[in-house]
């Protein structure tokens, strides 16, 4: 399509929402682009404000890369990518001061491993994004722990922080889906090994059963005996992307129905009336920092999964398409960042598996103006935004 056509179309296609059309879809995620972009305390740097946490700084720099390949519209490009290298510390590993946990240091690597598995171009004489991630990839290969439990990630990366007996499934979610994700980029066949070995040590506890229900963790000090069995969003979404990503590449059954295992445990606990839905917290209101931005890590891996494994498809479209319904009738530029990220990668996936990817290509023109830009102030040296 034509800019100039696109542009003579643009309030038409604002009123498609209920149709759900690619072009109403790219329409919508440009505007909460631009809103997560404006709402950053730094505009240079996708670093969220107060009181969000440093890893929800790299889930939403992943999102921009994500929103980048799917329509097209690479201006959120480079302030993705700068941030990355303003992350990464010396050693290129993301070991921040704020990466206390072995989760926190894995979104930033996964967001660089999104750079690569796009294309996303390196500056002459920098790291590569790969190199990043093999980095992280290669630190927490060490830190499996083989003291107690016969295996797994702890939570903590410091023994004495608090979390550090916990034996998490985020941690070792997300080091399954890093190492799944090398194996395929790169062939890599001791990744892949870890991947075998991260899922088999997760299913041995119990956390994840027959079902494919995902629990939270257990407690390495008492042997990972009792188990933590609460369900959030995030933990099926990361072993769901990783099942896939092992089907994709290695062909074999096991892998197939695994990624359809979960995807039904994502669907039967983490979907209501036509919304993603945060079964523990979202009903009685008490959703904190961090659990707010699950259900949007859920979206992003389901439209992920969609791509992975075409046969999947239609059915992460159908579940999608009422979800992206909801954000566009009720998403607005005054929501919060995290709730901006969980509604951006809603619509994202929704793109994804409607397979409209190409068609989106190009369309974005003219919708950047519709937000309205919140007024800055400083505060103790800190820019701060005004509701």
């Amino acid at each position: 399509m034509r800019r100039s056509a696109f542009l003579s179309l643009l309030p038409t296609l604002l009123s498609l929402t209920h149709a759900q059309t690619t072009e109403s879809l790219v329409v919508t995620a440009a505007q909460i682009a631009q809103s997560i972009k404006l709402s950053l305390p730094n505009p240079s740097l996708v670093l969220v404000p107060q009181p969000y946490y440093w890893w929800q700084s790299g889930i939403v720099n992943n999102a921009l890369f994500t929103y980048g390949f799917v329509t097209g519209d690479k201006q959120f490009e480079d302030l993705a990518k700068n941030t990355l290298y303003n992350q990464a510390t010396g050693a290129n590993d993301f070991m921040m001061p704020e990466a206390t946990g072995n989760d926190d240091q894995a979104w930033w690597a996964l967001s660089a491993l999104t750079a690569v598995e796009n294309g996303v171009a390196v500056p002459a004489g920098s790291p590569t994004f790969l190199s990043m991630a093999q980095n992280v990839f290669n630190e927490q290969k060490a830190r499996w722990d083989e003291s107690s439990c016969s295996g797994g990630m702890r939570f903590k990366i410091r023994a004495g922080d608090a979390g550090y007996e916990y034996k998490s499934s985020i941690a070792n979610g997300l080091f399954f889906q890093l190492a799944a994700r090398l194996a395929k980029l790169t062939g890599d066949a001791d990744a892949r090994a870890w991947a075998e070995k991260t899922y088999d040590w997760i299913t041995s506890t119990g956390l994840i059963d027959a079902a494919f229900n995902v629990y939270d963790g257990t407690d390495a000090a008492s042997g990972c005996v009792d188990l933590n069995t609460n369900q959030w969003s995030y933990n099926v979404g990361a072993f769901l992307y990783g099942a896939a990503v092992m089907a994709s590449q290695t062909g074999d059954k096991k892998w197939v129905d695994r990624t359809h295992g979960l995807l039904e445990a994502a669907q039967r606990n983490f979907v209501r009336d036509g919304a993603l839905y945060e079964s523990i917290c979202e009903g009685r209101g008490t959703c904190n920092n961090d659990q707010v931005s699950f259900k949007g890590i859920l979206a992003r891996w389901l439209g992920a999964t969609a791509v992975e494994l075409p046969d999947l498809k239609n059915t992460i479209a159908v579940m999608l398409r009422p979800v992206s319904g909801q954000v566009q009738r009720s998403w607005a530029p005054s929501l919060g960042p995290m709730q901006q990220f969980v509604a951006l990668e809603s619509v994202n996936a929704a793109i994804r598996a409607s397979g409209g990817v190409a068609a989106a290509f190009g369309m974005i023109g003219g919708s950047k103006t519709v937000v309205k830009r919140k007024a800055r102030r400083s505060l103790a040296g800190r820019i701060v935004w005004d509701a």
